[in-house]
């Protein structure tokens, strides 16, 4: 109970910030020509997807029953797969990358003799 601030928990606090400030990223790059605009709704998406994490992640029981106390879950299997699932998926997108940018690159004939005019 020592991590109330006025009666609510500090998740509440974290999500009021997340989201403050995926509102305020939306509405500065809303009116931008350029292809930053984008960013706004991404912004918007992110803070979905750290709402729906935080909100997921389990919570710890005010009241134990002794039964329950001897019993101990081990969590950071989760974690740990969430942290290698989202590594796979950057390895993904570099290996497409790579291959779009450096892999498939045309190589273009050269002429093999330069006539001097």
């Amino acid at each position: 109970m020592a991590n109330l601030v006025f009666g609510v928990g500090i998740g509440v606090f974290i999500l009021a910030l997340v989201w403050v400030l995926a509102l305020i990223v939306c509405i500065t790059f809303s009116r931008s020509p350029t292809k930053i605009a984008s960013l706004g709704p991404l912004s918007i998406l992110v803070a979905v997807l750290v709402s729906v994490i935080l909100i997921v992640i389990p919570r710890e029981v005010k009241e134990k029953s002794p039964e329950e106390e001897s019993v101990v879950y081990d969590y950071s299997i989760v974690y740990r797969s969430s942290l290698i699932a989202v590594m796979a998926l950057f390895v993904v997108i570099g290996l497409v990358l790579y291959l779009v940018s450096h892999a498939m690159e045309p190589v273009l004939a050269k002429p093999l003799r330069k006539f001097v005019r």
